[in-house]
């Protein structure tokens, strides 16, 4: 994080200011004629905007100007714009709400506009275009971006509900997050919708939630905050324009939005620890089966309270695209040049691994054809490739240590192995030893502490598994 940057200048307001009060500027003279003169000059929409500014700037942690509001003016809008932005004090940040939506070139263009040009520190955009129409407007580490993941207008669910059990705006959640890290990239989820404002947290404990829709267009204000609020109770904006800037007196509407934020934050009592990462997985891989309870023999001949099935992952095509995600951002941070799923309960997953990941995927065979080709390795690879390791979990990691040796033999780099379940029975020391590192969506203490807390398992339960995990 810079020293500059929109997060570092966030959160630095916040704690100065003590407000998650976000002030949008959104000039609309024909709709309030009583703010501006009879003639609609850029001076006059900058004089506005200047006022407003002096009178809250030690009140607010964010401005939000409206691109579009200055852009109806024509080119004098456009310049009152820009000046509107230097007149924001260099320790506020401020956010271009813009909602831009575009790839390649264009979008590098509009990146341009909005930090060089308009000099912005974060802007709102459009999602819907993928990974693509992001990535120009973070290739500076300093700026932001809030994605529209659940939007405050009426007939948002139209679109951003669509998916049923799988719905369009967890998707956005989800995937974005494989985007840019926290420093970077957050959130528009509207106050108008608590509860999409609570599973956006949930999915996104650490991400910022830019959350529109107190005032004018009705949101509850306590019932926004106790939804998106994370840990430390904060990583939320609230911003608010009409209610302020067009209220007889802007800077006493803007105080009591901010007093009353923080006593609803206050009223609140202490911070809820945010749900598991995975929770939703966790309990889908005991729907399932996955996950199950007894007295089992495992294939050593030794007896076990728990047993983990992940071939039955694909008797749920919901739960696989959960795991893919899982292993997909395991894999986000990390250089490789293709997938290799070791066989037999990994290949399914691998499979759909490869396809969220959009990666090629190979597999080293537990045995070797006699016929055909008599290859030891399945799929298109060369030499001097580096592939990362799918495992559906891990043990003492016995079985993932072969599969490396044959891709090892045919002459591909291994440095990272994949495992949706790590049950903390020394596979990450062994690897570790052996050179690799090891990346583990689950633990299977967190899976355990989850099935106990939803009330899957008795205490009992409980306390029988992790005594059997401290004694192998």
């Amino acid at each position: 994080m810079t020293q500059n940057g929109f997060i570092a200048k966030l959160t630095r307001a916040i704690e100065r200011n003590n407000s998650l009060l976000c002030v949008g500027l959104d000039p609309q003279p024909a709709k309030y004629p009583s703010h501006f003169p009879a003639s609609v000059t850029g001076e006059a929409l900058f004089n506005w905007g200047r006022r407003i500014i002096e009178q809250t700037r030690d009140l607010v942690c964010c401005y939000k100007p409206n691109a579009a509001f200055y852009e109806q003016v024509g080119p004098d809008g456009l310049e009152a714009l820009r000046r509107t932005i230097s007149a924001v004090p260099d320790n506020i940040p401020v956010l271009l709400d813009a909602k831009r939506g575009d790839i390649g070139s264009t979008a590098a263009a509009y990146a341009r506009a909005t930090f060089d040009v308009w000099q912005a520190d974060g802007v709102t955009l459009s999602p819907y275009l993928g990974r693509d129409s992001v990535a120009p407007f973070l290739a500076n580490p300093a700026h932001f971006a809030f994605v529209l993941c659940y939007t405050s207008n009426p007939s948002a669910a139209e679109i951003q509900e669509f998916g049923g059990g799988a719905r369009l705006f967890e998707h956005v959640a989800r995937q974005a997050q494989q985007w840019a890290g926290a420093n970077q990239l957050g959130f528009v989820v509207g106050a108008t919708q608590p509860q999409a404002l609570a599973r956006v947290r949930q999915l996104a404990p650490d991400r910022w939630i830019l959350a529109p829709g107190i005032g004018a267009q009705g949101g509850d204000l306590p019932a926004a905050l106790a939804a998106g609020l994370n840990a430390a109770g904060s990583g939320l904006v609230v911003p608010v324009s009409r209610g302020v800037i067009y209220s007889a007196d802007p800077r006493a509407a803007a105080q009591s939005l901010r007093d009353a934020i923080n006593a609803a934050r206050s009223s609140a009592g202490a911070p809820v620890t945010p749900p598991a990462p995975h929770t939703e997985l966790i309990l889908k891989l005991h729907d399932v089966g996955c996950v199950q309870f007894g007295n089992f023999t495992l294939a050593s001949g030794k007896s076990s309270p728990i047993y983990v099935d992940l071939r039955r992952i694909s008797a749920d095509p919901g739960l696989l695209r959960l795991a893919a995600r899982a292993y997909a951002q395991l894999l986000a941070p990390l250089h490789f040049d293709r997938l290799a799923a070791v066989p037999y309960a990994a290949l399914t997953i691998g499979t759909a691994v490869a396809l969220e990941a959009d990666a090629p995927l190979i597999y080293p065979r537990k045995e070797t054809k006699s016929y055909g080709t008599g290859r030891s390795i399945e799929g298109v690879f060369s030499a001097g490739e580096t592939v990362a390791v799918i495992e559906d979990l891990v043990t003492s990691g016995g079985s993932v240590l072969k599969a490396i040796e044959q891709l090892q033999a045919a002459q591909l780099a291994v440095t990272d192995v994949l495992v949706l379940i790590d049950r903390e029975q020394g596979g990450p020391e062994n690897l570790a030893a052996a050179g690799y590192r090891l990346h583990a969506a689950l633990k299977l203490s967190t899976i355990l502490t989850v099935l106990r807390n939803a009330g899957r398992i008795s205490a009992d339960q409980f306390a029988q598994v992790q005594n059997y995990l401290k004694r192998t």
